[in-house]
């Protein structure tokens, strides 16, 4: 089993140490998990040049997203973490979900469609204003891809000042490392 890891943050902190305690807990498991940090990766903006991906499906883009369409479509599950921005993802997510449209016009969607995801979202907003990026991802993004199994929101401090176990040690969240366990189990099944 794989399961694909996708990081919106544009920075390292909370979103990547969680991602890192569950592919802790994925190894434990025998589990293959590959994390993508889009901050590394080379992903431009859509620009809605439907004339190239609609038809063709081909993306005009010469980027990092087929790389990482074609790591979804081999992947059993996937995971999506991203900061709470406004309720939203960060635009470093936005722009991969967006330019992702090429997988509908070149019909890989469909390779797409039985895969679970879990999409977590971090931020410093009360939980019920971080669920809303949280539902932002999965009701209007996910849903086109697959199920989600999971969705999970954690509060967290925005300054680390360099402690990326912040999200660990602050007791915003005590059941943390059981609601990792929740979504690892729940992408198993």
């Amino acid at each position: 089993m794989k399961i694909l890891s996708i990081c919106g943050s544009p920075r390292r902190g909370n979103s990547e140490t969680i991602l890192l305690e569950l592919q802790k807990l994925f190894k434990e498991r025998g589990i293959e998990n590959e994390v993508v940090l889009l901050r590394e990766k080379k992903i431009e903006r859509c620009h809605g040049c439907v004339e190239n991906c609609n038809p063709a499906g081909v993306c005009c883009q010469h980027d990092d997203v087929e790389e990482i369409l074609d790591k979804m479509v081999a992947s059993d599950g996937i995971i999506y973490i991203s900061p709470n921005y406004f309720q939203m993802p960060t635009g470093l997510l936005k722009d991969f979900m967006d330019r992702s449209s090429v997988a509908f016009a070149s019909g890989r969607a469909k390779n797409l469609e039985n895969k679970k995801s879990a999409v977590i979202c971090v931020g410093t907003d009360e939980i019920k204003e971080i669920d809303v990026c949280v539902d932002n991802i999965a009701n209007l993004y996910c849903q086109y891809f697959g199920k989600v199994v999971v969705k999970k929101s954690f509060r967290t401090h925005s300054e680390l000042k360099g402690n990326y176990n912040d999200i660990f040690e602050n007791d915003l969240n005590p059941d943390i490392r059981a609601s990792l366990g929740s979504i690892v189990e729940a992408l198993l099944k």
